[in-house]
């Protein structure tokens, strides 16, 4: 008799186990399904927001949005998407809604790419962060992650000064890009920097940044520590030069400078990023740095540069002109044709 019991619990919780593979299966089916044909809603509401036509990109992304078996991750990719499209058609009001209700299906975090955003988005969005956090503080993935911030830098050229002007903007954005190479720390975009100049009432010039202002800076954005570089072209040399400040006490943590050929002013950011690395006890190869500089065309990186001066004063027609004029002198400036894109929803012509 109790033979027949242990072989009928047995056939019992065989029969059990097989029911809830069979429905873990099911639900797995379901949301790979799920996951595809929210995949292919988004590819078409994208379709429809790159054509101009915001009215069914936005249908399309609403219809997501509402489809409560979609994944996160779909559904925060079509809010921003609502976000968007509410924007490119003026309504500032929806967008904000929709970027907040992106950032309530949060974790994981959400950042934006300032290279494939509007400029203008990107500052709704950095005011949506600040209104739900409270504060103007840098979100950080992981808190064991050193944050920087990196100031425009400031143009002490003796030679050619008026034309490496917009390098105020290009040398700070070089370092930005090189130096996030590094999985152990966290580089503040600088868009975000100037949005926040902005909030807080200081001014985005270079030639007036001290270390107050930094340390300023560096506290609103919850960074460790703060860069304050400067330049000088002079004749056919370059020399860059930058200023660590540690914003918990305001010390300088360390002032590094490299000279060379002012042709090779590409290969003198990588040196001087890697010394700024070094002082914040970072590791960086050579290898990462390299892969944040995406041109080695001086032409480009001044064009680009000139359209990042253009961008800021809200020139988007003439910014969108330089950034093309970037990508005639290197097709494979990735970052020129991404910013070029971003601003194509707030063309005039």
């Amino acid at each position: 008799m109790r033979t027949i019991w242990k072989s009928m619990l047995r056939r019992t919780l065989l029969v059990s186990s097989c029911a809830v593979l069979v429905s873990a299966l099911l639900v797995s089916a379901g949301s790979l399904r799920a996951q595809g044909k929210g995949d292919d809603k988004l590819k078409t509401g994208t379709d429809y927001f790159d054509k101009g036509d915001f009215d069914n990109a936005i249908k399309v992304y609403t219809d997501i949005v509402a489809e409560k078996s979609f994944d996160r991750p779909v559904r925060r990719e079509a809010f921003l998407g609502l976000g968007r499209a509410y924007f490119a058609k003026d309504n500032k009001d929806k967008a904000k809604t929709a970027l907040s209700d992106m950032l309530d299906l949060e974790p994981p975090l959400v950042e934006l790419n300032p290279d494939e955003e509007a400029p203008p988005l990107l500052k709704l969005y950095y005011k949506v962060r600040q209104e739900k956090a409270g504060n103007l503080q840098v979100e950080r993935a992981d808190p064991g992650i050193k944050t920087i911030a990196v100031l425009d830098f400031k143009n002490s050229s003796v030679d050619d000064r008026d034309k490496f002007n917009p390098m105020e903007m290009g040398f700070s954005e070089l370092m930005i890009n090189q130096l996030r190479g590094s999985v152990q720390l966290k580089v503040v975009e600088r868009e975000r920097i100037a949005w926040l100049m902005g909030e807080i009432g200081l001014e985005n010039t270079p030639g007036k940044f001290d270390v107050n202002s930094a340390v300023r800076v560096g506290k609103q954005l919850g960074v460790n520590a703060v860069v304050m570089g400067s330049f000088i072209k002079f004749k056919g040399d370059m020399w860059l030069g930058a200023r660590l400040v540690k914003v918990e006490t305001g010390e300088i943590l360390a002032t590094d400078d490299v000279k060379g050929d002012a042709d090779d002013f590409f290969g003198l950011c990588e040196k001087l990023s890697a010394k700024i690395a070094k002082a914040v006890n970072v590791n960086i190869t050579e290898a990462q740095l390299e892969k944040g500089t995406e041109t080695k065309s001086l032409d480009a990186m001044m064009a680009y540069s000139e359209g990042l001066v253009l961008v800021e004063r809200g020139d988007y027609d003439g910014a969108y002109k330089k950034f093309n004029e970037a990508l005639e002198k290197d097709p494979s400036y990735e970052k020129a044709h991404l910013k070029a894109e971003s601003i194509k929803p707030l063309l005039r012509s």
